[in-house]
């Protein structure tokens, strides 16, 4: 009994520790993802293909991590796999030509322009970092942020960065939110949805970004570009509720 009880304790403690099943590990790298983890990422994407070299999800994963770690080349790869097994993969198609415009930009530029490095014919991407400062500038009255609700499956919203362009889909009585592809993301609450449709149908105009992304939340920046003649003189947002440093805390 005594020399049992030590191997159970320590078989217990690393069942808890680490995943055990191919869904844990998938939630697991989705987690890491959304954390932007990415060496983390790597680890528990290639354990799911090492044993399921044909998972689409997890190459396109595996694939994202390797670009956030500068190794484009690597995702390039990858992302070409996935398409092999799903030509008409939405996910692998758009970042793939991402990837090769990138590249098409550095052949295009001799010396380089800053980010990238050629070393023995091997070059690898860095991914600029977007000025999230200019994008998330707060305006009185025409700017809001907004935690959306009835969200898409976390399979989808993995795929979101802070600084991701989305767009307001206006509906009857609704307002939901899709991706540059138009897949579903979230929806806008009610009553702002009907306050927004007034202004929209009256020829206002709207921009959103991802300023959060996890599990359970997607929150947007939410930014009024144009105001149409109805309500030219009235802020799309009322300020005692819009200030985005309020809404963060």
């Amino acid at each position: 009994m005594r020399q049992n009880t030590p191997k159970t304790a320590d078989n217990t403690a690393s069942t808890q520790t680490l995943p055990t099943s191919r869904q844990d590990l998938a939630q697991a790298a989705i987690v890491a993802a959304l954390a932007a983890h990415w060496q983390e990422a790597v680890k528990l994407n290639e354990q799911i293909i090492a044993s399921q070299k044909d998972n689409i999800e997890a190459l396109n994963r595996l694939a994202r991590a390797y670009y956030f770690l500068g190794e484009a080349q690597k995702a390039q790869k990858l992302y070409k796999r996935a398409l092999e097994l799903d030509p008409y993969n939405i996910i692998a198609l758009k970042n793939l030509d991402k990837i090769n415009k990138v590249f098409l930009r550095i052949e295009k530029t001799a010396k380089g322009n800053g980010n990238s490095t050629v070393k023995n014919g091997h070059t690898n991407y860095i991914p600029t970092t977007t000025n999230l400062s200019q994008i998330f500038l707060y305006e009185p009255g025409k700017t809001k942020v907004v935690n959306l609700l009835n969200l898409a499956p976390p399979s989808v919203l993995v795929s979101l960065s802070c600084g991701d362009q989305v767009f307001l889909n206006p509906k009857n009585h609704a307002i939901t939110i899709l991706n540059s592809e138009g897949i579903y993301l979230g929806a806008f609450p009610d009553d702002l949805a009907h306050r927004l449709l007034s202004f929209i149908s009256a020829g206002n105009q709207y921009e959103a970004f991802v300023k959060c992304a996890t599990l359970k939340v997607l929150t947007i920046f939410v930014k009024e570009t144009k105001r149409g003649p109805k309500f030219a003189a009235q802020p799309s947002f009322q300020s005692k509720n819009n200030s985005f440093f309020d809404e963060e805390t």
